[in-house]
């Protein structure tokens, strides 16, 4: 068995991204004990979920030429192992969640809910409006990090209202980029169906909203002015880009938007970490 392919089936990248949500989550929250345990349960259920998702779409990923060369539609992986490497994963993070408490385990079961059975199995091959719904699985993470230490209060679910809008620009501009690949997948995304223009202003609405959230979280956390210097100006250049996008929409330029939407709210927390401890 190769180790690297084992690792690929985590997209680690993507991994540590939502594993920043959950960091930053927990300490603004002011977690510190236990924060071993709660760590690794979440990076445990999240690669155990992203695995699990590897074996579910082995089928569309071989159709793909950005998907085509993953370890199962490779060959490098067997899918029964990648099933067993996933499940394996989940459980132990979720059984170490539990040692934590039942709230903290709850949301990241969520997680896996809303990503296998509600986004993969019930609505990606069929709804256009698939990520509406399956976007809670990537806002769980934060989620998790709060609610480990706080419980379910308000600021907890701000923060991962944040990720939540965040996600369509995130799965959309990719799918605008690599449009080829999802029509011969039979995957219909909502771009594909509705087109980049209509897309493209969904995207500028939910922006508008994340604004929103960011500067709500700033009066309702008593964050200092260093939140709002740095997450402001990230999602302002974010929504300007995006509008002009969807104005004139390019899928050349779509990656573009896909990378710096990961930058943008790779900044709000940066702001929000910094805001809560500066």
């Amino acid at each position: 068995m190769n180790p690297r392919a084992l690792l690929e089936v985590i997209k680690l990248k993507q991994t540590l991204l939502l594993m920043i949500t959950f960091l930053v989550s927990f300490l603004v929250a002011g977690g510190r004990e236990e924060i071993f345990l709660c760590f690794i349960a979440t990076f445990l259920t999240i690669s155990g979920t992203t695995a699990l998702n590897m074996f579910l779409d082995r089928d569309v990923d071989a159709l793909m030429m950005r998907t085509r060369k993953r370890p199962i539609p490779a060959g490098e992986l067997s899918s029964r192992v990648c099933a067993i490497y996933g499940s394996t994963l989940f459980i132990s993070g979720f059984l170490i969640a539990l040692s934590v408490n039942f709230e903290f385990a709850f949301v990241l079961f969520l997680g896996l809910f809303f990503d296998i059975l509600v986004y993969t199995l019930l609505l990606k091959r069929r709804s256009p409006y698939s990520i509406i719904l399956g976007g809670v699985a990537g806002a769980m993470p934060a989620l998790a990090g709060w609610v480990a230490v706080k419980g379910f209060t308000l600021p907890g679910f701000l923060i991962a209202g944040i990720v939540f809008l965040w996600i369509p620009s995130h799965i959309w501009f990719i799918a605008m980029h690599y449009e080829e690949d999802y029509r011969r997948a039979g995957i219909p995304m909502f771009p594909l169906i509705a087109g980049m223009r209509k897309a493209s202003f969904v995207i500028v609405l939910t922006t508008c909203l994340v604004l929103l959230l960011v500067i709500t979280l700033y009066f309702l956390m008593h964050l200092s002015a260093i939140y709002l210097i740095i997450a402001i100006p990230a999602v302002l250049i974010f929504l300007m880009k995006a509008i002009k996008f969807a104005i004139a929409p390019k899928k050349e330029k779509a990656r573009e938007m896909y990378k710096l939407a990961s930058l943008t709210l790779g900044a709000i927390f940066l702001g929000l970490l910094f805001g809560a401890f500066l």
